[in-house]
């Protein structure tokens, strides 16, 4: 098992987040992508970066190597391990707080502008 996933039809999933980590913080991650009352959970340092991370090593790659996006609070530890972390536009107000660089939304094709403009300065 990777994760476990607890729902509940009376409560989002910001308010779950906030009461796991106030009575269970250091049991386990967790963290939310969203939607009515869905919270995800799994083992203590299993998160995204984590696991982006053990990649990257194999691969003889850093966190400056890597350039992410995300949206959702189950995006912020790899946001915050990568080089350069971006937020969507239509992210999650705690991520857009988390991350200093922003980008459009999905709907205007945020993450492909960023790669144009990295591929472009590459070229230059």
């Amino acid at each position: 098992m990777v994760k476990l996933l607890a729902h509940s039809a009376d409560h989002d999933a910001d308010f779950l987040l906030a009461v796991a980590e106030r009575h269970a913080a250091g049991h386990a991650h967790f963290t939310h992508s969203g939607g009515r009352g869905l919270l995800e959970i799994s083992a203590p340092g299993v998160t995204k970066a984590d696991t982006l991370s053990s990649l990257c090593a194999s691969r003889g790659l850093t966190a400056q190597d890597v350039v992410a996006f995300g949206d959702m609070p189950n995006d912020l530890a790899i946001l915050t391990w990568a080089g350069t972390g971006y937020a969507m536009a239509n992210a999650h107000p705690a991520v857009r707080a988390a991350v200093p660089r922003h980008t459009a939304s999905n709907e205007e094709d945020g993450v492909a502008k960023v790669l144009e403009s990295l591929f472009t300065a590459r070229q230059a």
